[in-house]
């Protein structure tokens, strides 16, 4: 009895293990697959590019008209000084005979007391006249002799009376003469502007008595006015030909055209720079109804210069080294060597080479450390694309 009670004591045992191996293998297979199914495949790419990216644009030649930035003040190109070519007192001025006064040319600006001048040119027709009835009654007697001494063999030109008519007639030509010179003494007590004219400076007043060629006054032209220009040797070989005509001229907010016209013809000393002159037209408006500009007032101006063929313009940050970096058709860095023909505010003008129609792009955003040879990842096809979609 007891060794059957044993018998079936161990089977309920195996049983019973047997029920746990089988749980925990159905369990073991339930979180395997919950596993299984609930984690997301992952795609392990063994290929990494670990080649620096770089942004390129294309190597484009260009027409470039070149800029010359000068300044200057404006002067006057003529000034006058206000005197009389005679003696004697002011007997009348101008209103517009003041400093700043603008007149026109013709424009009477003062008058001497004439009283003496007038004198003068009465007595000279009157010395004249003399001369004229002097001459005329020499002709006479030279008549009269001729007819006297017509037969005679041993006549002379003294008898003949004709050194008498010479001198009388040279005597009409002095009397003639010294009129001409009263009447010319006459209109020179008046003075009249050789030209439109800014008056500068005064130094009269009525009733003034004056010397021959004392200074009354200064004027200025105001026909055109000029700007000296400074010209670096740099900028030298690229000015046009002279003259040359608009330049653009900026006092403040306006804007004015002048000309180019000429070199002074001398280097400054200490910049060794060339010095050249602009000239504006009617600077002061006179003629025109353009906005005036004035003597003494600083000016910018912009030359047209040469313009240049086939050309590259790039920023100058671009240029390490007389030197730019292209990447070639096979994704490397290249350092190429340039010619910077010109640098023009933030550019750099390069001269063309054989490498622009060879596929290389220029590369505007390096990597941190470039080298020459260097394999890169040109990323500007997928920039353009990201432009592209926005």
């Amino acid at each position: 009895m007891e060794v059957s009670r044993n018998k079936n004591g161990a089977k309920d045992y195996f049983k019973r293990i047997g029920a746990c191996l089988f749980v925990l293998l159905l369990g073991g297979g339930a979180c395997i697959a919950l596993v299984a199914f609930s984690t997301p495949k992952v795609t392990i790419n063994t290929e990494i590019d670990t080649r620096p990216s770089v942004v390129s644009m294309p190597a484009t030649l260009i027409e470039h008209q070149t800029e010359i930035n000068v300044a200057g003040v404006l002067e006057p190109a003529e000034q006058t000084d206000i005197a009389f070519e005679l003696t004697g007192k002011i007997a009348w001025l101008n209103t517009a005979f003041i400093e700043g006064g603008i007149v026109e040319k013709g424009t009477l600006l003062a008058t001497l007391e004439s009283f003496d001048y007038e004198t003068q040119v009465v007595q000279q027709k009157a010395q004249l006249a003399l001369a004229e009835a002097h001459l005329a009654k020499e002709t006479a007697m030279a008549k009269v002799a001729e007819v006297e001494w017509a037969n005679n063999p041993k006549r002379t030109e003294l008898a003949l009376r004709k050194p008498q008519v010479d001198s009388a007639r040279a005597q009409v030509t002095a009397a003639s003469a010294n009129l001409a010179l009263a009447e010319k003494n006459l209109k020179r007590t008046q003075y009249y502007a050789p030209y439109d004219a800014l008056i500068v400076k005064r130094r009269t007043g009525l009733g003034q008595v004056i010397s021959k060629g004392e200074s009354l006054g200064r004027m200025v032209n105001l026909s055109f006015g000029e700007i000296r220009v400074p010209v670096a040797g740099f900028d030298r070989p690229f000015l046009p030909g002279l003259p040359a005509e608009g330049v653009q001229i900026s006092p403040e907010s306006m804007r004015r055209t002048g000309t180019l016209t000429r070199h002074i013809g001398r280097f400054n000393d200490t910049t060794r720079m060339a010095y050249y002159i602009v000239r504006i037209d009617d600077p002061y408006g006179i003629k025109t109804d353009l906005e005036p500009v004035h003597f003494g007032q600083f000016l910018q101006a912009r030359i047209p210069g040469k313009r240049l063929s086939n050309v590259l313009k790039v920023p100058q940050e671009w240029v390490r080294n007389k030197a730019i970096w292209l990447v070639n058709q096979e994704q490397m860095l290249v350092e190429q060597p340039v010619t910077v023909l010109r640098k023009e505010q933030d550019y750099a003008l390069l001269e063309a080479q054989r490498w622009v129609n060879k596929g290389h792009r220029i590369v505007n955003q390096l990597p941190e450390y470039p080298q020459p040879g260097m394999l890169v990842r040109d990323t500007s096809a997928a920039a353009a694309l990201s432009l592209n979609g926005r």
